[in-house]
């Protein structure tokens, strides 16, 4: 008897686990192929939030089902009750943990003067929304970032409360009122993007990569251009269209001088 509630146990914390693995890989998909596109998931920090939200969800459940299969003397309706609070705390922290997800996927790729900015959703305020006069952006997107182009304001009221705003952090890729479209302003990219030999002269390591990336693309390496794109956790670099000032990509590569890095940090 006592060998056939083990093995119970053991099969309860398997499907338990199952399940669990099941629900994981639908957020993972959610996560890496709609809210955060290659490579943006390590730019805003995404692993540790992801291991946080499998750790709770693929691990603790599972185990805690199987620690209380191995209790004894316990009957079936507490059994049954003990894994309702499972699984209700379970969905609990899975919910909690999608909804900080949701709130910090990459809703605006900015660009502005020489670098583009990847802003978040939990980056910008309501009000500010409200303000947009483009219905493009005056809301957050949800099936990944959007391209935008910003300057600064014209009116010296607006320009010095971004100016202010900046002291305490909030920079102007925040401030979607005033966002524009993007392919309208692709003359500006093309001016400010820097040349690929400067780009290997940052990455000795990864100058096979490089060249792997412009063989890839179908163009000549003087027709692409780079541009540093700032972000929470990881800077990267936006490759680009020097003939059409679009964007061709993003990649893991170091856009920055190492002075130019610590003071975009």
């Amino acid at each position: 008897m006592e060998k056939i509630k083990v093995m119970s146990r053991w099969k309860a914390s398997f499907i338990h686990l199952t399940i669990s693995a099941a629900i994981a890989l639908v957020v993972l998909a959610l996560m890496l192929l709609v809210w955060y596109p290659y490579p943006l998931f390590a730019a805003v920090g995404g692993q540790q939030i992801l291991m946080i939200l499998l750790g709770v969800d693929v691990t603790l459940g599972p185990l805690t089902t199987l620690t209380i299969f191995n209790l004894k003397n316990k009957s079936l309706r507490a059994l049954k009750f003990d894994l309702s609070v499972i699984a209700a705390l379970q969905i609990t922290a899975l919910i909690y943990g999608m909804s900080v997800v949701y709130q910090a996927r990459p809703v605006f790729m900015v660009f502005s003067k020489d670098s583009f900015d990847l802003v978040t959703a939990n980056m910008l305020d309501r009000d500010d929304l409200e303000k947009t006069l483009n219905p493009k952006f005056n809301s957050l997107p949800t099936t990944g970032p959007v391209y935008a182009y910003t300057e600064m304001p014209t009116v010296t009221e607006d320009r010095n409360t971004v100016v202010m705003s900046a002291l305490s952090g909030k920079d102007l890729g925040q401030f979607p009122q005033y966002y524009k479209p993007f392919h309208e302003h692709t003359k500006q990219t093309r001016l400010a993007a820097k040349p690929l030999a400067d780009l290997k002269a940052l990455n000795p390591g990864k100058v096979n990569e490089i060249d792997s990336i412009i063989w890839e693309s179908g163009l000549s390496e003087t027709m692409i251009g780079y541009l540093p794109l700032r972000a929470k956790l990881e800077h990267m670099t936006v490759l680009v269209n020097k003939g059409s000032g679009l964007p061709i990509g993003i990649k893991r590569l170091n856009p920055w001088p190492t002075t130019k890095l610590n003071d975009a940090r």
